[in-house]
């Protein structure tokens, strides 16, 4: 079971709302592109288009 799958709504809210307000999210969205990028980890195309637009919105503030 993933860990997603063992929070309820709300602790993903609670969690995706800290990462936001730490500047952790843009950190770790970065952080697993640049990863891709250079190799380390293998995605199909359509997950790692979604990552960059995401970075995108989340640099815009």
């Amino acid at each position: 079971m993933e860990t997603i799958d063992r929070l309820s709504y709300d602790e993903q809210k609670l969690l995706v709302e800290t990462l936001l307000r730490q500047d952790y999210a843009i950190e770790l969205i970065s952080s697993e592109i640049n990863d891709i990028e250079s190799g380390l980890k293998q995605v199909d195309e359509g997950f790692y288009h979604q990552l960059k637009l995401l970075y995108d919105r989340l640099r815009i503030k």
